[in-house]
């Protein structure tokens, strides 16, 4: 076995050691039973398991356990109802849920679209990409390209205007309200990503295309950090919390997509990463959007005074 084969080996038993983690419950995937004329308060006394599993995703039953008095009222989705009393069909799953409110039809079944499971997976595909694209031979350089849309530095002015479009919507919306609340759990999707892909890229330092006709040169040392793409990964951390949270009510938000997709083919023309890098790079970003996106709370905003959990447009 030579040198390649052995990392790409290496790579697949840590794919399938990831997916092997991964919680195995099978009702993390069950949809939740729900019907899309609203909400209304169970009547008293009928309260029942039976009643909580017919509208709400295992996955947060512990949390509808706490929020629901034990002596009646729990939260039922019925043929002919209302909006149950304190909506607000403004906030999203996990905004509701934080609030004490039932949350919208719509806002969960998007929460059970994509559990924590799902990332596992994205996760464990990493290492199938590279030996997948080592077997099918995807992996070449393409003609360098850096004219038009594809100059470098409108990839850089992409990369800077996410990050400080990141920074600026958390810090002016706050974590009191859903577009607030979700530009930070696309921070915390971006700030986590970027760590990994940097360790993965110290780890594997694989030579670039401009910097190799092969793309077989792993364990190159500092001088070659091209898998995975780390731009690739930013652009997807950050449209994947935003896509979680809306794609239901707006599904044009997918078309946010366009953005790992523009930078990964700009990275390829401009020889800076192999097809197997971006690939790589763009589930590594989704994987810890969904991860983000799943928190109750986003992890930087917990750590935040009160005056940014406002948001700074209450404050002028």
């Amino acid at each position: 076995m030579n040198k390649t084969q052995g990392i790409l080996s290496a790579l697949l038993g840590a794919g399938m050691t990831l997916m092997a983690a991964a919680p195995a419950r099978a009702a993390d995937f069950r949809r939740p039973r729900l019907l899309a004329d609203g909400w209304q308060a169970c009547p008293a006394g009928q309260w029942s398991e039976t009643c909580m599993n017919a509208v709400v995703h295992p996955h947060f039953e512990a949390q509808m356990q706490a929020l629901v008095p034990g002596d009646g009222g729990g939260i039922c989705a019925t043929a002919a109802c209302t909006p149950a009393a304190g909506s607000d069909p403004s906030l999203g799953n996990s905004q509701q849920a934080s609030q004490g409110f039932p949350w919208s039809p719509d806002d969960a079944s998007a929460a059970s679209d994509f559990s924590n499971r799902t990332g596992y997976y994205l996760l464990g595909a990493i290492p199938l990409i590279v030996l997948g694209g080592g077997a099918l031979g995807i992996d070449h350089r393409l003609t360098y390209d850096g004219a038009g849309i594809w100059k470098r530095q409108d990839q850089l002015d992409l990369e800077y205007a996410v990050v400080l479009t990141e920074f600026g919507g958390s810090l002016w919306f706050g974590g009191e309200n859903r577009i607030g609340r979700t530009f930070w759990q696309s921070l915390d999707a971006s700030a986590f990503s970027a760590l990994a892909a940097q360790g993965l890229k110290y780890v594997f330092s694989r030579a670039r295309p401009y910097q190799s006709a092969s793309p077989n040169h792993w364990f190159q040392g500092s001088c070659c950090q091209s898998f995975p793409s780390g731009e690739v990964t930013l652009q997807a951390s950050f449209v994947t919390p935003f896509i979680l949270e809306y794609h239901r009510r707006d599904p044009w938000v997918w078309g946010l997509e366009v953005l790992p997709l523009y930078d990964a083919l700009g990275r390829m023309k401009a020889q800076g990463h192999w097809q197997t890098d971006v690939l790589s790079g763009w589930a590594l970003g989704t994987a810890f959007g969904i991860f983000a996106h799943n928190r109750k709370i986003p992890f930087f905003l917990s750590y935040m005074p009160h005056g940014v959990m406002m948001g700074w447009q209450k404050s002028f």
